[in-house]
This record gives C-alpha cells, structure tokens and sequence, in this order.
C-alpha cells in the first residue's frame, strides 16, 4: 500500500512506508546470544556490542552497522527473537487449513484452487526469508547476473565466512532510501526511474529469477546516483516453462493482440475449469484492447494504470476459474508494487520503449 500514492495518497503512504525498515528493535541481549552461539568467540574482525548503531529493523530481522578493523563498515543483520518458531507454527496452521478444504467432496470444486500447492509455495517463499544463508545466496546470485550493470544498479556483497542461517553479513553500502527522493526535481527521479524499472525487467525476462519485494524501503540511492537493492530474502524463479509463457504473454499484449493472449493463457494454464474459453479470450482482448487506446498519448506510467489492468486480469481468471502459476502470480503482485513507485518517480516513462528490448531478445 505504501507505494501506490496514486490510490491511497501521500499521507496515508508516507505513514505506512515508516513500517518498512523501522519496527521494533529486539534489544542487545539477544544479539549477544546468537552471535556468542552462531561465532563461539572468534574474531569476526569488526566491533559490534550494545552501542553499535541499528539502522534498520524488519518483520525478520534487524541491520546493525559495524566498523571492521580496516576501518570499511559491514552490515550485520541478525534474526529475530522467536520468529522462526512463529512462522512455523502460522505455516502448520495454514497447511491444515488448506489440507481440510482440500479434502472436501469433489462437487465442491475447492480442489480446483489448489490450496496445499500455494501453502508449499507460500512456505518456500517464508523460509528462504528467515534463512540468512539463502539471502546470502541470492545476494550472490544477483551480483553475478548483474555484474555488468554495476554502475547503475549494485547488490551488496554477502561475506559467506562469517554468515550464518541466523546472521547474513554484508559489506555496508551508504546511500539514502529512494523515498526521501519522491520529492526531488523531475530530472533527478527520471534518472532514478530508468534504472529501477529496467533491472525489474532484466530480472524477469533476462535472468527469471526476481527479487519480489522491492518495496522503497529496499532500495538505496548512492551519492553517486547508482541504486543499491538490499533484502534479497523474498525471491521467485521462473522455470523454462513459465519463462516462455510470460514473455509470449507479454508480447502479445505489447502487440495488441489480446484474444491471442487471452487463449494463451487458458490453453497453457497447468489447472484451468473454463467454461467459454472463447469468452474469456474476448474479454482479455478487451482489457488489452484499452491499453493501446492510450498510445495516442503515450504508453507512459502517468497514462497506463498496469496495477488496474493485471488486477482486471487476474479477476478474470478467478471468474472464469483458470489459475495462474504461483510464480507468474508472484511477478504480477511484484510488477503492482513497483508501478507505484515507477509512477511516483516518472510518469512520462515509456513502458513500451522499456520493455521492448527485452521482449525481442536484444
């Protein structure tokens, strides 16, 4: 909600965008115990006890700033107190709640919705969050991939010797979060815009393995205006199948043939109970059918609302019962919430101009 200012407002979104990296501190005590259990006394090289500073804190974790003894910064981040047995305890819920509807009489059509497949998914997704080892990985993994992009957008660099599941070590990257520039001169947020929305879409479409909450309170921008994409612990990877199928999608949508892109989708989807195929093409030629009215002013994010089309679209396949694969799903609810910052930094960005590199395989 915090990055839609075009549907809930700037108050409202500059008071729910605090919640991003400012919940409650678990205090010293429990720093100290797991760093004594997860380092058992050796020297890690930097200075971190009850006065180091704590520049963030999540849902999972908080980020203390160390000094190492080369005089350079790391960025500890440290687990919560109990949040591994809490969001254990939230999945076993979830997994009999799924499991009961799931063995409801056939005639109910509940099993269409494949509720135990999305839990797993929904599982895999929390506990890749919770395990510092599998952020750090993914840290690596966006690094490489985008290695030859480092000078506009940068990954910190994880320090696999001292990580542990319980504690991701990273070299500290300085920069100010991208929301304190919300309010900047047009062309200091055209410049910022760019970037961001090009690595959101060389991570789809180049790579298909995409970080999916890059939310403002993730990413930083450097003094020298590069970006620093920070919190790489919710992460979804397209298989072959599904790479395919999103960039045939996007490509038809691109190129205003939505019924195309209306039957690709029932006809590739893995579970679907459609009962007018013909119908639901129909209708997804509509909605793609608006989107291209807009041309004549621009397929810019000022003119093109893409959170209201893939929300129509989405509604679609829940009326007319074609269920989207989790991973597609997770990239439309990723692409909602970078619209809204993309809108908020450059509506005259082009989406058009943006993605069609990608989508002809330049």
């Amino acid at each position: 909600m915090s990055t839609r200012r075009d549907i809930f407002g700037e108050s409202i979104c500059l008071g729910l965008g605090r919640l991003q990296g400012t919940g409650k501190d678990h205090g010293w005590n429990w720093t100290r115990k797991i760093i004594q259990e997860e380092w058992k006394g050796r020297n890690v090289g930097m200075v971190i006890n009850e006065n180091t500073e704590v520049v963030g804190s999540g849902c999972v974790a908080q980020v203390y700033k160390c000094r190492k003894d080369d005089g350079s910064y790391a960025a500890v981040k440290i687990i919560h107190p109990n949040i591994k047995s809490s969001i254990s305890l939230d999945l076993l819920v979830l997994e009999d709640f799924a499991g009961g509807f799931d063995r409801m009489p056939e005639w109910t059509g509940v099993q269409y919705f494949a509720l135990p497949e999305a839990v797993r998914e929904f599982k895999g997704i929390m506990e890749g969050q919770i395990d510092m080892k599998k952020e750090a990985d993914n840290l690596k993994r966006f690094r490489e991939q985008f290695k030859d992009h480092s000078k506009s957008v940068v990954f910190p660099k994880p320090d696999d010797s001292l990580t542990t599941h319980n504690i991701l070590v990273e070299a500290y990257e300085s920069g100010s979060p991208i929301s304190s520039h919300f309010r900047s001169s047009l062309s200091e947020k055209k410049a910022l815009a760019r970037p961001l929305i090009t690595a959101f879409l060389r991570m789809v479409f180049t790579h298909s393995f995409i970080h999916c909450d890059l939310h403002p309170g993730n990413v930083l921008v450097k003094d020298d205006g590069r970006l620093v994409i920070l919190d790489a612990g919710i992460v979804s990877e397209l298989e072959e199948g599904d790479k395919k199928n999103l960039r045939d999608l996007f490509r038809a949508v691109v190129f205003n043939k939505g019924e195309e892109a209306g039957r690709m989708i029932v006809d590739r989807a893995k579970r679907e109970r459609c009962e007018d195929k013909d119908m639901f093409a129909r209708e997804i030629g509509k909605i793609v059918s608006e989107f291209h009215e807009q041309r004549s002013i621009g397929l810019t994010l000022g003119a093109v609302k893409i959170g209201s089309l893939l929300s129509r679209v989405l509604d679609l396949c829940r009326t007319h019962r074609v269920l989207l694969e989790p991973a597609m799903a997770n990239v439309v609810l990723s692409t909602i919430v970078l619209e809204g910052v993309g809108r908020t930094l450059d509506p005259d960005l082009n989406l058009f101009k943006a993605a069609m590199p990608f989508l002809v395989g330049v």
